[in-house]
């Protein structure tokens, strides 16, 4: 999936890549994604694949456009489009010094197999959660407005979620979704350690024979949200 990286900074996931792979609807403005990609990463995907891992496999995945390129990058991200249903792009679209993200560009098929078993699935699920707050409540010119204001009225209902809905939401997301797949993608890890010689996390916690991990308890505080 060949993508303009629009954040002007090296990151792993894109837009498109978080709407594939989050519970979200398909309508949702990519701007609002765009905006809690750098976010995610920093607060949960460094430290979860380690820090040096993390950067390297950004900079895999990243490559600038060079006057040498820009015709062959042009080309590959207008086949992407096809396949997706997404208009074609022009030269103009990509100007030199323009940043392509795709899991194409990674020749490590260690670092691939990680990102469609587990590394793509949880960094999505993580630009979700911390779209949750800014997709409720907008910063608008008049103040901090509900995105769906609730109505009063006879036979009329709020469609917007109140606090302790939108607080049910991100603990259930962190204890019954991102947690345990973190859990799962440091076991799948650790098993083979020997591909990821970056991969710095302690893995003294799994036992080779076959043993499961042994749990961890998140290290996020719940409840800032109330």
């Amino acid at each position: 999936m060949y993508r303009i990286n629009r954040l002007q900074r090296n990151v792993l996931i894109t837009a498109d890549e978080v709407m594939f792979h989050a519970p979200i609807d398909g309508n949702v403005s990519e701007r609002n994604i765009i905006q809690n990609i750098i976010l995610a990463e920093e607060r949960f995907v460094s430290s979860a694949i380690s820090s040096t891992f993390y950067h390297d496999f950004v900079n895999k995945k990243n490559k600038v456009v060079t006057e040498s390129n820009q015709e062959d990058l042009l080309n590959k991200i207008n086949d992407s489009n096809k396949g997706y249903g997404i208009e074609r792009i022009e030269k103009t679209d990509i100007p030199v010094g323009t940043i392509i993200n795709a899991i194409e560009f990674v020749e490590n098929n260690d670092y691939v197999e990680l990102w469609n078993m587990y590394l793509w699935k949880y960094i999505a699920e993580c630009v979700d959660f911390l779209c949750t707050i800014p997709n409720w409540i907008r910063h608008t010119n008049q103040g901090q407005m509900l995105n769906s204001p609730k109505v009063i009225g006879y036979g009329t209902e709020s469609g917007s979620a109140d606090v302790k809905e939108i607080k049910f939401k991100l603990d259930s997301m962190l204890l019954d979704r991102i947690n345990p797949f973190k859990e799962r993608m440091h076991e799948w890890i650790c098993r083979r350690i020997e591909k990821f010689p970056l991969y710095t996390n302690e893995c003294a916690c799994f036992d080779i024979k076959d043993k499961p991990i042994k749990s961890h308890k998140s290290d996020i505080i719940l409840g800032v949200y109330t």
